[in-house]
């Protein structure tokens, strides 16, 4: 791997070891107090008619209809005495339903009223609900209107014990969803910092975008799902955003597919791709426009994950059979497909409902930390490979590119770098300057002293100039003794001066190397000077007064010119 990339490597798994060192620092809790689960002996009414001692989980032996919008359920139990806790609390889920909560007759909490009359969305949600300090041998009553049609067909049961112990039991039993979903979608956010930062040099990790879009949409589903933002953020939309990010699992995976796959061309998939994005489209409108609840239409996503899985499926049956396939196709399409079978067994455990309840809760949850984690990972490994890769290749198209136009001997830029800028020239607006330089005496070196020497020459000249002329200057070496500089708003620049500068330094190094003399001869001219301001004619302009200053300086010397 390339060292470059060894650091985000190191980077991501430890920000993975920080979160899971966080939620287990977080989490942590050791029961202090008495707990207990009230499960058993509820008297419960439904719609007037009373079911005696029955168990929450198992409600659906006792009714055995399905709950509908409107339905009134009533259940209460007597408190058991578990001693003297501080801040007793009791924990209750409901789901889709309103809460009212009594002692003795007397309403000590209140939820989901308002919604519930103004027809909008009840969830699910966890609360927490304040006992007063003599709670024992008190009668507990739950008053709740259904919201929805098949609202459930169990609850969980509500847990009593001191505030501190409750939060931190439950916190810490599901260290393995928490800690899931908050990785997830910080691993998901760092991959798309990391996209973004790399899309312009790489273009093609846009493609990778949608798997870091992927990753932070699901982990807010698992928290939602779970309903652990009733502990880190109460909010009655809880729900209303595990439904949003659900529904776009499916989309995320064909998008995912389509880079994957090179489908571009593929237009019934692309049709299909389309669909699946239009299908929570129109579930969103038909719950924010027409108050028609998302959970009523869970059924067109069930659909949708059903068929999906089944593309996915057939994909993977493609790739396998494949040669010369990339790793990271291989990998990232591995973690696609382990994905979509957990989220397949968690929907086939919902679709069971009550008769693997039980399982759900345990199995469910364990299965889909495990096809979440491993999707991240694979993603983590694509990110890796394909950066790794592509910038690589980038890196090699760069090298290639400057061996195309940078000069083999001084690394200036060579001739035809030099006459493309010549073209850009033509149509720039700015007062540019083209210096044309001629180096002295290079014939002369080459004869006496022999060519490494005349090579030594030339580059210890192109360190003089670079050094001379700014970043800001173009500088190339354009023939074997001829060299060119362009200088941009060149009004700003004392152009005498530089090249005042660029004689010193030669004859600083003709001073402590005497072996042969350096020098050069130059002529300059002004884009102004050209009425056309053609750079060609500019550049003539200042090759003819370097040839004229070199014929001055020869007649003086008494040489004999070359040209």
């Amino acid at each position: 791997m390339n060292k470059r990339f060894i650091l985000p490597a190191l980077t991501a798994l430890a920000i993975l070891a920080a979160i899971v060192v966080f939620c287990l620092l977080l989490v942590s809790h050791t029961q202090t107090d008495p707990m207990i689960t009230l499960d058993s002996d509820w008297r419960t009414t439904i719609n007037g008619t009373p079911y005696e001692l029955i168990a929450l989980k198992k409600l659906y032996h006792t009714y055995t209809s399905s709950l509908a919008r409107g339905d009134h359920i009533v259940l209460s139990t007597t408190l058991p005495d578990i001693g003297d806790i501080p801040n007793p609390t009791i924990l209750f889920r409901t789901r889709y339903t309103t809460l009212e909560v009594y002692i003795d007759q007397e309403l000590i909490f209140e939820y989901g009223k308002d919604f519930y009359n103004a027809n909008k969305f009840l969830g699910k949600m966890y609360h927490e609900i304040a006992l007063p300090s003599r709670y024992a041998g008190r009668t507990l009553t739950f008053v709740m209107d259904v919201g929805e049609n098949r609202a459930f067909s169990g609850l969980e049961p509500p847990i009593l014990g001191s505030q501190a112990d409750i939060s931190g039991t439950f916190l810490h039993h599901s260290i393995l969803i928490l800690t899931t979903g908050i990785t997830t979608f910080v691993f998901g956010f760092t991959f798309l910092c990391i996209a973004l930062i790399f899309v312009s040099s790489v273009p093609e990790v846009i493609s990778l975008l949608f798997g870091a879009l992927s990753c932070m949409n699901l982990g807010v589903w698992l928290l939602t799902y779970y309903n652990f933002f009733s502990f880190l953020v109460y909010t009655d939309y809880e729900t209303q955003i595990e439904y949003f990010t659900l529904y776009l699992i499916v989309p995320y995976c064909y998008v995912i597919l389509y880079y994957l796959e090179d489908l571009q061309n593929d237009k019934l998939f692309k049709a299909i791709m389309y669909v699946s994005w239009g299908v929570p489209l129109a579930q969103y409108a038909l719950h924010y426009l027409f108050n028609i609840h998302m959970y009523v239409t869970l059924p067109l996503y069930e659909i949708s994950a059903v068929f999906g899985f089944g593309i996915l499926l057939f994909f993977a049956y493609r790739t396998s059979k494949k040669k010369n396939v990339r790793t990271s196709s291989i990998v990232q399409l591995t973690g696609l497909l382990v994905f979509s079978v957990s989220v397949m067994t968690h929907l086939v455990l919902n679709l069971l409902g009550p008769i693997m309840y039980s399982y759900n809760t345990i199995f469910g949850r364990i299965v889909i930390a495990i096809g979440s984690i491993y999707y991240v990972l694979c993603h983590l490994s694509t990110y890796l490979i394909f950066i790794t890769e592509s910038y690589a290749k980038k890196q090699e198209n760069i090298s290639l590119s400057h061996l195309a136009y940078a000069d083999g001997l001084t690394n200036l830029a060579n001739r035809a770098k030099a006459d493309s800028l010549m073209e850009e020239l033509n149509n720039a607006s700015d007062d540019y300057c083209i210096l044309s330089i001629d180096l002295n005496g290079l014939k002369t070196v080459n004869d006496k002293f022999g060519h490494p020497t005349g090579d030594r020459y030339i580059k210890d000249f192109a360190k003089v100039l670079t050094n001379t002329f700014s970043d800001e200057c173009f500088c190339a070496r354009i023939g074997g003794d001829e060299f060119l500089v362009v200088m941009r708003d060149a009004a700003t620049k004392d152009i005498n001066a530089l090249i005042d500068r660029m004689n010193s330094a030669l004859n600083v190094m003709n001073a402590l190397y005497t072996e042969y003399h350096r020098s050069v001869s130059t002529g300059f001219a002004f884009r102004h000077e050209c009425k056309d301001g053609n750079s060609h004619k500019v550049y003539l302009l200042a090759d003819q007064r370097m040839y004229e200053r070199k014929r001055l300086m020869h007649e003086e010397l008494g040489i004999k010119a070359r040209f």
